[in-house]
């Protein structure tokens, strides 16, 4: 099912949570350097800047063989039209072409989240969505509701086989452009059910992805799980703010507004959009989850700016004033508050692997610098006089 190695990538997760473990001093020296033998893996996982530069590197080489292929066949073809399959066929071989690449390079090369095999993926996947477009051919609804329903499986084989976060965030997201889609053709019932449909999606999203993660066989997934687990967070929330409720039944609906003119349910729609941030920061702090905590920070911003949209005092720059002084006192006093760690919840560095990393990293720079052998200069055959400066005597004695 998985490409590539699992074994390896257990090892991964044993040896980052062993990390984790040694940078809080739970385990010895002589422990890590146990752990780290037993579960090795042969993975060639370079650092970030190699991996962006493997990445550009591939994606240039996919566009420079789609460059030279196209070149080929309008040679070949002589100045005749090509046929109007010819688009489809090239999306359809190319994208053979790259899983074919990216599997070789997972196999013989032991591959892992290297640049290349991403570049590779969402290449094959670019070709694919393109090779659906060029066969439909339909920018109406309908045309996107194809197109979601037959890209929607690759996505989701490309999240389970190459175990991509990427793919994964399209593929809920693709999950609820079918959806909403969907409820378009229900007309004006579409109109009032929306927005509850959508939270009740976004709802059983969330609560099966957080189910999911703490199973260990579903480990390889967890990143995946996770990110759809924020965007089931993130949409839930859109999905009853009042900017996106007003503005989207304008768009969809044709819904006409005059001046000063509300929504219906427009109390509703104004308390969830103050209140479910809030929501999400409780659950954090009760639940010391990161997740939600961080979430529903951002989304705290966006509440206020979308009251502040509707309901200006006129003076921007008087609001932004009293409100950067208001959270200086705010981040202020809940640094100070947190300082100590009272609720298991605190201001203090979140030691793990990378900050093990981080903290000694000067450490590591040293001995990496070392760890070459060091050659010891030869002296000249002729030392013309051997002097203390400059040779030939040119010192305080001769």
């Amino acid at each position: 099912m998985i490409a590539y190695n699992q074994e390896f990538i257990t090892n991964l997760a044993l040896v980052k949570k062993a990390k984790q473990w040694y940078a809080r001093n739970f385990i010895s020296d002589a422990q890590m350097a146990a752990i780290q033998k037993k579960y090795h893996t042969d993975f060639y996982n370079p650092n970030l800047f190699v991996k962006i530069g493997l990445f550009i590197f591939t994606s240039i080489a996919v566009s420079a063989a789609l460059g030279f292929y196209t070149l080929f066949c309008f040679t070949a073809s002589n100045g005749l039209e090509l046929s109007d399959s010819f688009p489809i066929f090239t999306c359809i071989f190319f994208a053979l072409l790259c899983i074919g690449g990216l599997e070789l390079f997972i196999r013989n090369k032991l591959i892992y989240r290297s640049g290349v095999d991403e570049a590779l993926l969402y290449s094959a996947l670019g070709f694919i969505l393109s090779g659906i477009l060029f066969s439909i051919d339909d920018d109406s609804t309908n045309g996107m509701l194809v197109t979601s329903i037959l890209f929607l499986p690759f996505l989701i084989a490309a999240s389970i086989r190459y175990i991509d976060t990427i793919a994964s965030i399209f593929t809920v997201l693709c999950v609820y452009t079918l959806f909403f889609l969907f409820l378009l053709k229900l007309g004006d019932i579409a109109k009032l059910i929306m927005p509850f449909a959508l939270m009740i999606l976004s709802a059983v999203i969330y609560f099966i992805a957080k189910k999911q993660k703490q199973k260990a066989f579903l480990l390889p997934w967890k990143n995946c799980l996770i990110a759809a687990e924020c965007i089931a967070m993130i949409v839930f929330y859109l999905s009853c703010n009042y900017y996106v409720i007003r503005e989207s039944s304008i768009e969809f609906f044709d819904m006409e507004l005059a001046i000063g003119e509300d929504i219906p349910l427009a109390f509703v729609f104004y308390f969830l959009t103050a209140s479910i941030p809030l929501l999400y920061v409780f659950m954090g702090l009760k639940n010391k989850d990161k997740i939600s905590l961080w979430i529903g920070l951002l989304l705290v911003t966006i509440a206020v700016l979308t009251f502040k949209y509707y309901f200006s005092l006129g003076h921007p720059e008087i609001t932004l004033t009293i409100a950067g002084i208001i959270m200086i006192f705010i981040a202020y006093f809940s640094i100070r508050y947190l300082k100590m760690d009272k609720h298991g919840i605190t201001f203090k560095e979140d030691i793990d692997e990378d900050n093990f990393l981080k903290t000694n990293a000067e450490a590591l720079l040293v001995a990496q610098s070392f760890s070459q052998q060091v050659h010891t200069p030869q002296q000249p055959e002729n030392n013309l006089g051997g002097g203390n400066f400059g040779g030939a005597g040119s010192g305080e004695k001769y």
